[in-house]
């Protein structure tokens, strides 16, 4: 009895500590449930911001870190959720340096990458976040091709890859980017012609494509509602489409358009300059086709400047002849003037000098007349 009363009270005492081990297995697992549902970012996006983390080198960024971490919770730098979901990363002009690497489509909902002005370098990921609307690579060291996965990006608005070392041709892959409204892929090494599914940027205004290798003609961008087209110092030949020559800031100058036979070419337009090869002058430069553009001075503007400055002179002749007919008619009345009264005077001299002639002969001839007597009283004195 005494035997089993204490195999009794072992077996309790065991029963008890199982039940304590219990309890404060619970206690850990809640404490640590209580700390996962406290975390305010969704993890997919912190496994996906760890990655991107990584492959930048790991550089010194406030609350930043390689593993775990609450980015929406603890306010990293550059960071901007919407509740649980990373919606922006805008690091531009902070020093990075690494890659983007392959992680960047595990994003949940994140709508805006801006890392321009850094030292990012390799190629841009072919798997991209569907959901992003403003992609801004700009300013860094890229190189590679554009990625074919743009295709996948339906509500991109605005994009930026300039100023990077992209090679290759410009995929044709904005069939669905219907929401595309700024576009600049300027100061790379990009060659080829542009990709026909670009006419169906229909919401397009601005497009930087300078500074590259590109070739062909501008005819797949003439009905987009274009604002700013900027193709300076490229390769594209051919005419330039009349439409295009209507918008308002177009810049097209160092390529070699090929404006023989054209009724519309950019030196008919009021802002389009000669148009010169690259590596050669503009001013003064003739067109490819070898042909050296009549002046403008031997057309239609020299004979209204010759029309005009005869006009000029035969105005001035008839104010010099105007002039010296009044000049004339006044000369002419002051002679007229001066002259009636020495006129007057003379005839007045004439008349008074005959009066007295006439007076002097009638004097004498009166004398005369008295010293003769007739011979009747001449007798009757005697």
């Amino acid at each position: 009895m005494r035997w089993r009363s204490m195999g009794w009270k072992r077996s309790g005492l065991e029963w008890k500590r199982v039940k304590i081990y219990e309890q404060l297995l619970l206690v850990y697992l809640l404490i640590c449930t209580i700390q996962t549902s406290s975390a305010a970012t969704d993890p997919t996006d912190v496994a996906a911001i760890n990655s991107l983390y990584i492959a930048l080198g790991s550089p010194v960024l406030p609350g930043w870190v390689a593993s775990g971490g609450d980015p929406c919770g603890e306010g990293w730098q550059g960071i901007l959720c919407n509740g649980s979901f990373i919606q922006k990363i805008v690091l531009n002009g902070a020093n990075l340096g690494g890659e983007l690497g392959d992680k960047l489509s595990t994003f949940v909902s994140i709508s805006v990458i801006d890392l321009s002005s850094n030292n990012i370098g390799g190629n841009i990921p072919s798997s991209l976040p569907v959901t992003l609307r403003n992609f801004f690579l700009a300013a860094n060291q890229f190189t590679g091709s554009i990625p074919a996965s743009l295709s996948t990006l339906t509500g991109l608005t605005d994009m930026s890859l300039n100023e990077n070392f992209l090679t290759g041709e410009i995929p044709d892959a904005f069939q669905s980017l219907t929401q595309l409204i700024n576009l600049d892929l300027s100061q790379n090494n990009l060659s080829g012609k542009l990709p026909p599914s670009m006419d169906n940027l229909l919401a397009l205004t601005t497009l930087r494509l300078q500074n590259n290798q590109l070739s062909g003609t501008l005819d797949v961008l003439q009905d987009l509602p274009l604002k700013d087209l900027n193709v300076e110092n490229n390769q594209f030949a051919g005419p330039i489409p009349p439409k295009l020559l209507s918008i308002p800031a177009f810049r097209q100058a160092g390529n070699p358009f090929n404006v023989s036979g054209s009724t519309t070419t950019p030196a008919s337009s009021p802002r389009s300059p000669a148009i010169a090869p690259p590596g050669t002058p503009v001013s003064g430069t003739p067109p490819s086709s070898g042909r050296v553009p009549t002046k403008q001075a031997d057309g239609p503007t020299a004979a209204n400047e010759s029309h005009t400055g005869k006009s000029k002179k035969s105005t001035k002749r008839v104010v010099w002849i105007s002039i010296a007919s009044v000049l004339g008619f006044i000369i002419l009345l002051l002679g007229f003037i001066l002259f009636i009264p020495r006129c007057s005077r003379r005839e007045r001299d004439d008349r008074r000098s005959k009066r007295h002639q006439i007076g002097a002969y009638g004097g004498e001839r009166q004398s005369a007349r008295d010293l003769v007597q007739p011979r009747s009283q001449m007798e009757k004195g005697k």
